[in-house]
């Protein structure tokens, strides 16, 4: 099997990330992810598992642990979605030994005779549903690549492995996984159409990783390491652990942070942890909300020296300042401005928002957006209408993408955008219009930042 030939096999799968109308809890079968595991010989038993859920910053929150571990000498696996350019960055091996690729966006990614290998081994176990369909159901295309994530990492020896979840969190195919940590970032409105049209509902379904089956420390309880949150969601965090009886530690309650400054290239911050210990830290992720996301993955990191996994002061500034996450407020361009940022839901459209008014005050503001129709476009639109002075409408390769003209146009007020039918087209036209003076963001969907940092490289 040629890795063509296994992308096109895993395509044969029904794919719910290119579909917007189905009913999550029966279209998510834990119980048949359970079983695809077991089939397996459970490739993930063994393998401290640090496990990501929420709504904003779940990718930079993971890159940050796997990086921080990474610096403490742990091989690690790291699993995420969705990709931007590549495939392959789903699945990567963090290694101290890969400093050959340092400087590369997605260090570690599955090769692709790796890839196709792991698939080959395992297709036998994958044909086994079909076959019977009437007991489990069939696997879909993100169960398959969590599975094939955990054996590539069982067989490539990871110390860790940090798992992102890809949609909710109770019926996720990751959650079949018991974790060391779990870990829960920002929750707000998303995908309310499947995961529920009230922040409560929504919260419940992001909470299924704190669970009691999940591993316990030597004095005999999970651990949960969370967000802040309002008070609605956080209600329903701190009642799950409770329930499950999960100690659960929480930012500005058990571990703190204070951003000290920054500029367009880095960020200062104090953090003070779990056992007190303090320091002073750099990252390069901007945006203020990437601080709380350092301090969630630092209280992770040391929240596993309850399961006797040590991780010393100076791997934790080493990892913080050397994480990257591609696709969020990334400067690809300075003269003049361009950034990429994947706001794909009104409270990450309000801290764009706030980012640039604080950082760009006095620039002129031009913005390339497009969106997943199943997103809350008004409330998403309506921040960035506001900011912006000029706006370019586009849609990506996807058939969730919303239709600029017919979908998205209608909810503009202040600006009167400019309508292109792809990525490409909208490049073209944001360039032949800014000026030096000017700060230009494409934004919205993950997938229009992913096609448009694609044509970037080029």
């Amino acid at each position: 099997m040629t890795y063509e030939e296994a992308i096109a096999y895993l395509e044969s799968f029904i794919n719910y990330e290119r579909k917007t109308n189905y009913h999550y809890k029966t279209a998510f079968k834990l119980e048949r992810m359970k079983k695809f595991l077991s089939n397996l010989a459970n490739p993930e038993r063994g393998i401290p598992v640090v496990h990501v859920a929420g709504t904003k910053g779940k990718g930079s929150t993971a890159c940050f642990i796997a990086t921080i571990l990474k610096e403490a000498g742990l091989r690690v696996g790291l699993y995420t979605s969705p990709h931007l350019v590549d495939f392959r960055e789903r699945i990567r091996i963090l290694d101290t030994d890969n400093t050959a690729e340092e400087k590369v966006s997605f260090p570690g990614m599955i090769l692709k005779n790796d890839f196709a290998a792991v698939l080959e081994t395992i297709r036998p176990q994958i044909e086994f549903f079909r076959r019977s369909i009437q007991n489990f159901g069939n696997l879909t295309f993100f169960e398959i690549l969590t599975g094939m994530a955990l054996i590539y990492f069982k067989e490539k020896n990871v110390d860790c492995i940090v798992l992102e979840t890809g949609l909710g969190g109770r019926f996720d195919a990751t959650n079949a996984v018991d974790s060391y940590i779990s870990v829960i970032t920002p929750i707000s409105y998303d995908h309310e159409h499947i995961l529920g049209n009230t922040l409560s509902e929504i919260a419940f379904e992001k909470a299924g990783i704190i669970k009691r089956t999940n591993k316990k420390t030597k004095d005999g309880f999970p651990v949960c390491v969370a967000a802040i949150q309002n008070k609605e969601t956080g209600e329903v965090i701190k009642r799950r652990s409770a329930t499950e009886g999960v100690v659960l530690f929480e930012l500005d309650r058990d571990f703190h942070f204070k951003r000290l400054g920054g500029d367009l290239l880095s960020q200062d911050f104090f953090y003070k942890g779990l056992n007190n210990d303090s320091y002073f830290l750099k990252t390069r992720m901007l945006g203020g909300y990437q601080l709380a996301n350092a301090s969630l993955a630092i209280a992770a990191c040391e929240a596993l020296t309850l399961f006797g996994i040590k991780v010393k002061s100076d791997c934790i500034e080493r990892g913080v300042s050397r994480a990257f996450w591609p696709g969020r407020l990334e400067v690809v361009q300075t003269k003049p401005f361009i950034i990429l940022d994947g706001a794909h839901n009104g409270d990450s459209a309000v801290r764009l928002a706030r980012f640039l008014e604080r950082e760009f005050k006095g620039f002129k503001k031009r913005l390339i957006f497009g969106s997943s129709e199943d997103k809350d476009l008004k409330g998403i639109i309506e921040h960035l209408d506001s900011v912006a002075d000029r706006i370019i409408l586009t849609r990506a390769d996807n058939p969730r993408a919303a239709d600029p003209k017919q979908t998205l146009l209608p909810y503009f007020r202040k600006n009167a955008p400019a309508v292109t039918h792809s990525v490409e087209e909208a490049l073209d036209l944001m360039h032949k219009e800014l000026g030096q003076d000017e700060v230009a963001v494409i934004t919205g969907s993950l997938f229009v930042v992913g096609e448009a940092r694609a044509l970037w490289s080029r």
